[in-house]
């Protein structure tokens, strides 16, 4: 059971890690860094991101669609991790359409592609200078679902034979009952012991 549990674990670990193909790079690729974004020299030679965050305005333009973006970092498996602080905004340029009812504000996003000259802007009325990435590929992660877990017990495990049977670990119960002499009885399995007040 515990061979078993361990397994489980490790396959659960092994999915939540895996990176989304569209999203894979060599591993020796060199990635800029969101905090170094603004000091690229663009005009020496191709540099690469892999940045992630939630959308935060989607433009559908001409030729492209441009994505504002709330930068978060990225897990291992590239899904930003969202938290209460952001290191800025980025923005984000895709050949084609993006449909802004699917891409819309609020949804999570990972982008591959290189980065390029910054762009002046706003956020509200606030002035603001955009790192930029022209996007190879673009991930929406899908929402994460939330279940309830309640754990209910089992009623079989209050008969001691049905336990007894069926357990093979060898662990029992312990149930308590009360006689109409008002003692209390204690049974674990096929063992009764009894104990007064």
């Amino acid at each position: 059971m515990k061979k078993l549990f361990v397994c489980f674990s490790a396959l659960v670990l092994t999915a939540c890690s895996a990176i989304p193909e569209k999203l894979q790079l060599a591993p020796d690729t060199p990635l800029t860094n969101y905090k170094d974004a603004l000091a690229v020299s663009y005009s020496d030679a191709v540099a690469q991101a892999r940045w992630g965050g939630v959308i935060a305005k989607v433009d559908n333009l001409k030729d492209s669609t441009r994505i504002e973006v709330v930068h978060f970092e990225l897990s291992p498996s590239t899904r930003p991790k969202q938290k209460d602080e952001t290191l800025g905004r980025f923005r984000v340029y895709y050949p084609g359409l993006l449909d802004p009812m699917i891409y819309k504000k609020g949804k999570s996003i990972t982008v591959v592609g290189n980065i390029a000259a910054p762009e002046s802007g706003t956020i509200g009325e606030h002035p603001y200078q955009y790192p930029v990435v022209k996007a190879d590929a673009v991930h929406l992660w899908k929402d994460i679902q939330q279940a309830d877990v309640m754990l209910v017990q089992n009623p079989f495990w209050h008969t001691p034979s049905y336990w007894h049977h069926y357990n093979p670990y060898g662990h029992h119960p312990v149930v308590i009952r009360r006689s109409s002499n008002g003692k209390k009885s204690s049974s674990a399995g096929n063992k009764t012991q009894k104990k007064t007040r």
